[in-house]
Parts: structure tokens; sequence; C-alpha cells
């Protein structure tokens, strides 16, 4: 009788991670926009210059990392590279693409993800009126497939979400304070 129920309840668990890994996306994409009180141009580099982004950007709060800047700060290639706190290195984002005051690309790696295949974020910076810029924050990331149960299961794919979210808030502040 045991035996029974639980040949049961592993069929049943069997069958529901099958569906899960048939129904949940392999891409998880999102765009988040804000509007700041601050020219394109001051955007632009505090988004491209890797000393000036860690100054805003939750993740090195929110992973426990330090942060280090390799290659040249502002341009393709620049990199922020994560590190523990006994100094290894465990991830990078790097500048894959610029468009000056319209848009930073970084290509971001982890080595310590094993659900993640690819993972780009764009900023798409856009001038309004007067000294004001609209900031669209675009993530697209590819995830492979049976590991990605663990990014959504795990709730990861939210809290990255609300990372990026604090993210914005972080470059508002930053632009609109005077301390640049």
């Amino acid at each position: 009788m045991l035996a029974t129920i639980l040949i049961s309840i592993g069929t049943g668990l069997l069958t529901a991670t099958i569906v899960l890994i048939i129904v949940l996306p392999k891409k998880v994409q999102y765009i988040e926009t804000i509007n700041v009180n601050a020219t394109v141009e001051k955007v632009y580099d505090a988004i491209r210059y890797q000393e000036r982004l860690m100054n805003w950007s939750a993740w090195p709060s929110e992973t426990n990392s330090l942060c280090a800047v390799k290659n040249v700060d502002g341009q393709i290639g620049a990199q922020t590279v994560f590190l523990n706190r006994k100094g290894k290195q465990f991830g990078y984002q790097e500048i894959t693409h610029l468009v000056p005051n319209e848009k930073v690309s970084f290509f971001l790696k982890s080595d310590v993800v094993p659900f993640e295949e690819d993972v780009r974020l764009h900023f798409i910076l856009k001038p309004l009126h007067g000294q004001h810029t609209q900031v669209n924050l675009w993530f697209d990331e590819t995830l492979k497939k049976p590991q990605f149960l663990i990014a959504y299961i795990g709730g990861i794919t939210k809290w990255v979400h609300k990372m990026h979210l604090k993210d914005l808030a972080g470059l508002k502040k930053f632009v609109e304070s005077d301390s640049q």
C-alpha cells in the first residue's frame, strides 16, 4: 500500500516536471521604463562607465559581492567583474555595444549559475523635452532546459526582475543628484 502511494506520488511529480519543462518559456524577456531628470549624456555616461554604474547598481549589495573594472572603462569590452568576499571571481558583465547617448548593451556571465545560456541587458535612451531622458531597460535571457526549472521554482527570475527595478531607481537617484 505504501509502495503504491509512493509510486503514485513519484509519477505525479515526474509528470508535473515534464509538463513544466514543456510549458515554461526558455526565454525571459521584459522592458522596464523610467524617466529621469537628467540629460541623455549624463545618463549614458552613468551606465557605460562601470565605475559609475557600481555606485547606483543594486547588484553588488544584493549579491554580497565586490566589483572591479577590467579593460578600458566606458568602452566596448569593459567589464565589471564580480568577486566574492574572498576575492574569487564568479562572473562579469561586459559592454558589447555602444551607440553614443542612445544605447549601452551588456553580456552577463555567471560561473555559478547552471541554467543560463545567454543573458543580455540593454539600456536604450531617449532624450525628452528639456533636461529629461527616458531610460528603457531591456532584459533578454535564454535559459538551458531542463536546468531552468531552478530559476522558476526558486524564484530567481522574479528576484532578477526586482533587482532591475532597483537598478532603475538607483540610476534615477544617481543621475538626478549633483554627486557626479
